[in-house]
This record gives structure tokens, sequence and C-alpha cells, in this order.
């Protein structure tokens, strides 16, 4: 199992549990797949699917944290710190807000996975990597009004987003 499969079995896994928890349903997981990338089946025979994708408050971040970038690392912060006293970069270059960028950032991946047809039965889940664990309930339906303002939304089972804690998942749409 490479890294990708790694991060979406943990994802599945964690979200289904929650689903099912949440929703009182009985969804396991039939087979780890590929466009969607999970597809799951209950005990009365419905099918949930879903494809996964993360967000990152930052571009890189979700590099940074596999260890592939150092843009997060002390040198860059250093660096950073430098441009800023020589007035050469803005201090609030590298600061995340929920309502700002990082909101942002998640509204692009969705459009990304808005544009394709996974079928039928299927929904988004997006894991939250940041470790600020944002409360994402408090953005929830200026995502929805973004997301949904002109495009058609082919996920007839929902857009999730999971918690960095994996503990809570929030219904976007």
């Amino acid at each position: 199992m490479n890294e990708k499969e790694a991060i979406e079995k943990a994802t599945a896994d964690a979200f289904i549990e929650l689903y099912n928890r949440e929703m009182r349903t009985s969804f396991s997981i039939t087979e780890y797949s590929d466009a969607p990338d999970i597809r799951c089946k209950d005990l009365k025979g419905n099918i949930f699917n879903f494809e996964i994708t993360l967000t990152e408050d930052r571009k890189k971040d979700i590099a940074a944290s596999l260890g592939r970038s150092n843009h997060r690392s002390f040198e860059a912060l250093r660096k950073h710190l430098d441009e800023v006293k020589a007035g050469k970069a803005n201090p609030l270059d590298r600061v995340s807000c929920l309502q700002g960028n990082v909101t942002k950032m998640i509204v692009g991946r969705i459009r990304k996975k808005l544009e394709k047809d996974y079928g039928s039965n299927v929904g988004l889940v997006i894991c939250d990597t940041s470790p600020v664990c944002w409360d994402w309930e408090l953005v929830v339906d200026d995502i929805r009004r973004r997301i949904l303002s002109s495009r058609k939304n082919p996920f007839d089972k929902g857009i999730w987003i999971m918690s960095f804690r994996k503990d809570k998942i929030y219904r976007i749409i």
C-alpha cells in the first residue's frame, strides 16, 4: 500500500465509523478503490461510495507534514522574519484564518471535485489536515454558498468535512 492509499484508508475508516454513529447506519467498507476512492455497503445492501480529498491551510502544508517540503520549518520561518524586518515581506503572509485563506482553499478543492462525475450514491469526504482543529461549523454556510452558486453537485450522498482529530464530521451539503 502506497502513502496515498494509506492516507485514504485511514480517512475512510475513521469517516465511516463517525458517519454510522451519527446517521445510525451500518455501512462497512467493501473496497478501497479509485474514482470513487471508497465503496461501502450496509446490511440492507444500500450503497454509499465516497471520494476523499484533504484540506491544507496553505499550499505545501500537506507536503510539509509528510516531510517533502521545508516551508513550515524553523529555517523557513526565520527567513520570513528576516524578510519582514527588511520590508520585503508582509508579516501576515504566513498567517491562516478560517474565514479567509482556509475557506478559500477548501472551496477550491471542492470545486475541482465538482467537475467530475463519480456516478450515483457518492459523497465527498474532505479530511482536515490542520492541527489548528478548525471549527468548520463557523464556515459551513459560507462554503455551501460559494460552491453551489453556479455549479452542479455530483455528490448525491453529500459533501462532508472530517475534523483533524477525526472525531467530528460536518455536512456541507
